[in-house]
């Protein structure tokens, strides 16, 4: 039965074997779209220096349980591999029902130009996972390089360097370039420099520009952004605002500028006449002197009552203009202060959290 198989999962072998001229690079799991079966398919790579025409292998493949699946030997053969070449990954070494969790693999004998190796003397080594790159910074390389491979960064080690797509490769294979991605391995660490250099840069910026903010006296931005506000508020209406509104002529209004400055208030019609109007002084507001200078104990409850000062002394109602002075008095500065706070605060708030 013909179908295809998609991959399900792939792994990077964690070890390579030092000295040998084959090398294991990578598992992969391909689950087919009739059957759902699971296939087992391992890639191998040619290190050496001559033509490689035969592999033998053992694997063992287990569930999640840790339970053998399957242990058998598998056989490469034909095969026509150069040195640098990759080979296995369309051969499947077990089609199995049950989900494949781990594979194992020993390496029994290699046929370079028909002439039999023993791969089974040669020791493995560990090889550290690969950093991946942040996600910013590998899509810049990315970007730069036309590799859309590349997410690690690229390392040399002592047994042999990794490729910024992942590829481990072993001084024995004695390359500049990668046999998985085709990237250069100068090219690709140039790069990535040139791309951290932009990076680090950009993040020194950021941090001078926070410190400057850390640093900077709220308090001086915001009376200086005050300060501009209205400046470019005078400039664009200079003087209309600020011209005192005009007051229609008011008799009553004339009379007091006329005669407050002495001390009387008096009708036009009855400046000499001496039942007009009186302002009260200091001693006669106190209750110690009556008209003529002395005091009389039949007048105590009538000084005893607060004399008001600044107004007719006979007149017992407020007018609509006493009214609104005490008004303006009363709320002008408080209703300043918050003007001026808000002013403030949406400075600082801008600073801050806008630029």
């Amino acid at each position: 039965m013909d179908q295809n198989f998609s991959l399900m999962a792939q792994s990077r072998a964690n070890y390579y074997t030092a000295g040998s001229p084959v090398q294991f690079v990578r598992v992969e799991l391909l689950k087919g779209d009739v059957t759902g079966e699971v296939a087992v398919c391992l890639t191998f790579k040619n290190v050496g220096t001559e033509p490689l025409t035969g592999l033998v292998i053992h694997f063992k493949c287990k569930d999640a349980a840790g339970q053998v699946l399957c242990e058998d030997d598998f056989y490469y053969e034909q095969l026509d591999a150069q040195p640098g070449d990759l080979f296995g990954s369309d051969d499947a070494v077990y089609v199995s029902d049950t989900p494949v969790s781990s594979v194992e693999i020993e390496q029994d004998r290699a046929f370079l130009n028909g002439r039999g190796v023993d791969l089974r003397g040669y020791k493995r080594v560990r090889l550290k996972t690969p950093r991946v790159l942040p996600a910013s910074i590998a899509k810049t390389l990315q970007q730069r390089t036309g590799n859309d491979a590349l997410i690690c960064v690229p390392q040399d080690i002592e047994q042999g360097w990794f490729c910024a797509c992942g590829a481990f490769h072993p001084n024995e294979e004695n390359t500049q370039v990668c046999s998985e991605c085709g990237g250069d391995r100068a090219y690709i660490k140039a790069a990535l420099t040139h791309v951290l250099e932009e990076a680090r840069q950009a993040a020194e910026q950021q941090q001078r520009e926070i410190n400057a903010v850390a640093n900077s006296d709220p308090q001086q931005e915001a009376a200086a952004a005050t300060a501009a506000a209205a400046q470019a508020a005078i400039a664009e209406e200079p003087t209309a605002q600020f011209a005192p509104p005009q007051q229609e002529s008011n008799p009553e209004l004339d009379r007091v500028r006329r005669y407050a400055n002495k001390g009387i208030l008096l009708d036009d019609e009855q400046d000499d006449d001496e039942d007009g109007t009186r302002m009260f002084d200091a001693e006669e507001a106190s209750g110690e002197l009556d008209y003529d200078g002395d005091y009389d104990e039949d007048d105590e409850d009538e000084y005893d009552r607060p004399r008001r000062r600044g107004r007719y002394a006979d007149d017992s109602e407020e007018s609509e203009d006493d009214v609104m002075a005490e008004r303006i008095i009363r709320w002008a500065p408080p209703i300043t202060a918050v003007i001026c706070a808000l002013i403030i605060a949406v400075a600082v708030i801008y600073r801050f959290l806008i630029a």
